[in-house]
């Protein structure tokens, strides 16, 4: 599997925005948005978005014919977010673009988000931007106690990811106050 860099996700993107019929608003999510934002030089298999790309369909297309790179650009499998993560995008500035608006989740909700699913590359992902962009742990652990309560039905799941990596992040100690912060949350118990 190709992993793109962020020079030629910028350029996709741009051909998708030269090929588009119209504005769009387009919200990235995953390893593309912490290479277009976040400074993460390990790259992205894909461009995967919070929000139906289907209109994008024809442009991407000729973007992958104009550009050789396919470039798989789509709605993300597993996907959810901080409840109030769209309050808080980051526009993108690309230059060159007309018709794409680019945004991207402001960069702990995008960890948050990572920390649903967190397989290793998601780990490394967030290991990556902590090191370059930094990751606060008070507001890692308020969003989470505040704004992931409605991921029901994997809430242990939840608990035990968010856990691990903020040990990963900030040691054991330290996600050991965290997880007594939790189940001490009226949300979280």
């Amino acid at each position: 599997m190709k992993v793109f860099a962020v020079r030629e996700i910028r350029g996709f993107l741009r051909a998708v925005d030269r090929h588009a019929e119209g504005p769009f608003r387009l919200v990235v999510v995953g390893g593309a948005a912490a290479s277009l934002s976040f400074r993460a030089r390990s790259g992205t298999a894909d461009i995967d978005t919070a929000n139906n790309s289907t209109g994008l369909r024809k442009a991407c297309e000729r973007a992958r014919r104009e550009t050789g790179w396919e470039v798989p650009l789509g709605p993300a499998g597993v996907f959810d977010g901080p409840y109030e993560y769209e309050s808080r995008l980051k526009r993108v500035p690309i230059r060159g673009l007309r018709n794409l608006e680019i945004f991207v989740p402001e960069k702990h909700d995008w960890a948050l988000m990572k920390i649903i699913r967190l397989i290793e590359k998601d780990i490394e992902d967030i290991k990556e931007v902590a090191g370059t962009v930094g990751l606060e742990k008070v507001v890692m652990l308020e969003r989470f106690l505040g704004e992931m309560t409605h991921v029901i039905g994997r809430r242990e799941d939840l608990i035990r990811n968010f856990l691990a990596m903020m040990e990963e992040l900030y040691g054991a100690e330290e996600a050991d106050r965290m997880e007594k912060a939790i189940r001490a949350h009226r949300h979280w118990k």
